[in-house]
C-alpha cells in the first residue's frame, strides 16, 4: 500500500472515510486545488517535539533586524479629508 497520496479537495471531500483509514494506519495526504498542494493530512500526534526531535524555531531573514515584539509603531499625522468622504467619492465614480 502506498502510503503518501495526493487527492483534489473535491476528491478528499467525496473519498474521506478512505483517506481518514490511510492516514490512520501512518499514511500522508497532500491536498491539492488546481495541483496547487494546499494542505497535508498526516497522523496526529502530540504537541511537542518528539525524543531526538529539535523545536524548529522561525528566525528573522535579516540577522540584524530587531526583535519584533521591540519594534515600535508611531501614528501617521494626517490632516487631509476624512478617509470616509474618500471612499465615498470613489464609490460614486464607479
Amino acid at each position: 500500500m502506498d502510503m503518501k497520496h495526493r487527492t483534489s479537495s473535491s476528491n478528499l471531500k467525496a473519498r474521506m472515510g478512505q483517506y481518514m483509514r490511510a492516514v490512520r494506519a501512518g499514511g500522508e495526504v497532500v491536498v491539492t486545488d488546481r495541483d496547487e498542494p494546499v494542505a497535508r493530512l498526516v497522523p496526529y500526534r502530540e504537541a511537542g517535539p518528539g525524543p531526538g526531535e529539535e523545536l524548529q524555531v522561525a528566525r528573522a531573514k535579516d540577522p540584524g533586524a530587531p526583535v519584533f515584539s521591540k519594534v515600535k509603531v508611531h501614528p501617521i499625522r494626517y490632516r487631509g479629508p476624512p478617509t470616509t468622504s474618500l471612499l465615498e467619492a470613489d464609490r460614486k465614480r464607479r
